[in-house]
Order: C-alpha cells, then structure tokens, then sequence
C-alpha cells in the first residue's frame, strides 16, 4: 500500500511540475505576443503618422501653388488694366476736361 501512495505522490508531483511547466511556458508566450503587439501597434501608428505629415506637405504646397497661380492670374489682370488705362489715359483726361470747360462754359 505505502507503494501506492509512493507511486500517486510521484504521479501528483510530476503533473504538479508539468503543470507548473506550462504555466510558466505560457506566461512567457503570452508576455512575447504583448511585446509584438505594442511594437506592431507602435510601428503602425508611426507608419500612419508619417503618411498624414506628407499628405498634409502636399495639401500645403498644393494650396501654395494654387495661391501662387492665383496671384499671378491678378497681376496679369491688373497688369493689363493698368496698360489698357495707360493707352486711354490722355483721350479719358481730355474727355473730362472738355466736359467740365464745357458745362461750365
């Protein structure tokens, strides 16, 4: 009988330490996977905020170069009326001119 009892202890002891075994194997699995997922988390959020740096850099130059055309657009614009108003600038001053000395006159 004390066999027996000797045989079940040891039966009980190994599966005690197997079970402490994989227990342990586990918790370090489980750490690991923790590990991989911050850092694959982390690496995607950095991924994903250096893909919103340069899509905001090219929204930016692209309202840069937009303003730009734009603005050159107005200086053709103002260029030309300028010139337009330098070719009739005389003949207009006289037109007035001979308006006012006529209804004063």
């Amino acid at each position: 009988m004390e066999d027996i009892i000797k045989q079940i202890v040891q039966i009980d002891s190994v599966a005690l330490n197997t079970k402490k075994g994989n227990e342990e194997a586990l918790r370090l699995k489980k750490e690991q996977y923790e590990k991989e997922i911050a850092s694959y988390r982390q690496d995607t959020l950095q991924r994903a905020q250096e893909r919103a740096n340069e899509i905001y850099e090219q929204i930016v130059a692209t309202g840069v170069s937009r303003h730009n055309l734009e603005e050159e657009k107005c200086k053709k614009t103002a260029l030309a009326v300028e010139n337009r108003y330098l070719q009739i600038e005389e003949q207009l001053l006289q037109e007035v001119f001979e308006e006012l000395l006529g209804v004063e006159g």
